[in-house]
């Protein structure tokens, strides 16, 4: 047989094409890519899904608002412990971001022969501490008949440097309060005038607040001052705020604990309740479906503070609530140099704001009255 030789140079050929040629798993198309391994390009992939998932929830997460309300009610005219008071307002001030300063009514005594004097000493001490607003209560209209027909609680509500409330109220037969209502829910605070309601705006947020008075009182004599039915006047106010687009709403009212724990009920909307009128406690703050409702007590013994947390829809996600004994706070040497110069207004006879203001001008001291002068 015959042997066929094969060149040298051809083997060399040969083994080269060997050792290039693709294995059968890769690509049949002769230079492709190698083909991604399956298994380690899904993780890969749901790798990035995740992480685009956890990207996108920290941008889209809703932010919540903090509010503090510092709040007080039933105070009549003690001012025992008001440079107290005025001491941890200004703490829980400096401590906070967003904060509001309410009253909840009867801010005079039922004195009736010092209730010049106490319209004045409230609108004075009130205005230096500087509240946000506050309804009127029960005692605010003990002398409505006879006597001076609400001439002294006119001088509180035309001085005072925030609104006054009282949705449920009708002036129009009183002399002293009727050219001081507006019967109207304001978009801006106005001080000295009495408002069914009013926004205010606290760090970037609008705030609706209205306030509801008590209307069936035996011990007050309201004379030509009416009264409505504190459901249907907070149903209008509610459904007025939440047309505006307003989902936080604290109803400021003067009815009594009884009859805040049935609005909190009959009425959805109000997140808060700051109430007055029962001389009572709320510790721990009492929680009525969706509703918060607090009261301080009597005679300036507590100052309330109350932290809410709101989700963007408007809706308490948590809250804690505390009162602070005022007995028990520093004195604060300001406030307590404006309640020497009251006294010594009140030693020259002196009962109206003007005079006072100037006694305090005279004095050398407007600086530290810090009043709202218009």
């Amino acid at each position: 047989m015959k042997k066929v030789l094969i060149p040298f140079t051809t083997l060399l050929i040969a083994l080269a094409a060997f050792l290039v040629w693709p294995d059968n798993d890769e690509s049949a198309g002769f230079g492709d890519a190698e083909a991604p391994d399956e298994t380690e390009s899904a993780a890969s992939n749901n790798q990035e899904a995740d992480e685009s998932a956890v990207s996108d929830a920290a941008i889209t997460e809703p932010e919540h608002f903090e509010l503090t309300l510092i709040h007080t009610n039933d105070t009549h005219t003690v001012l025992d412990n008001i440079t107290r008071r005025a001491s941890l307002i200004d703490n829980i001030r400096e401590s906070t971001e967003n904060n509001l300063l309410l009253s909840a009514g009867d801010v005079t005594s039922w004195d009736i022969g010092r209730k010049a004097q106490d319209s004045l000493a409230n609108a004075i001490f009130m205005n230096h501490l500087g509240y946000d607003g506050m309804v009127l209560g029960n005692h605010e209209f003990d002398i409505g008949e006879g006597v001076v027909d609400h001439g002294p609680l006119s001088i509180y509500v035309e001085n005072a440097a925030h609104p006054v409330l009282g949705s449920n109220v009708d002036f129009t037969g009183n002399e002293h309060l009727e050219p001081l209502a507006d019967y109207s829910f304001t978009d801006e605070p106005v001080d000295g005038r009495i408002n069914k309601g009013f926004v205010q705006t606290v760090g970037g947020e609008q705030i609706g607040i209205f306030g509801i008075t008590h209307y069936n009182e035996v011990v007050t004599v309201p004379g030509d001052v009416t009264f409505s039915d504190y459901t249907e006047s907070a149903r209008e106010a509610v459904a007025h705020f939440e047309a505006q687009g307003i989902n936080k709403i604290i109803a400021l009212t003067h009815i009594g604990i009884g009859h805040d724990r049935t609005l909190a009920e009959e009425v959805p909307g109000i997140d808060v309740i700051i109430g007055g009128h029962s001389h009572v406690t709320t510790v721990p703050t009492n929680e009525i479906g969706d509703t918060l409702v607090v009261q301080t007590g009597e005679y300036d013994t507590f100052l309330g503070e109350l932290n809410v947390v709101f989700d963007e829809d408007g809706q308490i996600v948590d809250h804690t609530g505390k009162l602070h004994a005022t007995a028990e706070a520093d004195v604060k040497p300001e406030t307590e140099r404006v309640q020497e110069l009251f006294t010594e207004a009140l030693s020259l006879g002196i009962i109206s704001y003007e005079d006072f203001i100037g006694h305090v001008i005279e004095a050398g001291e407007l600086e530290t009255y810090e009043a709202f002068i218009e």
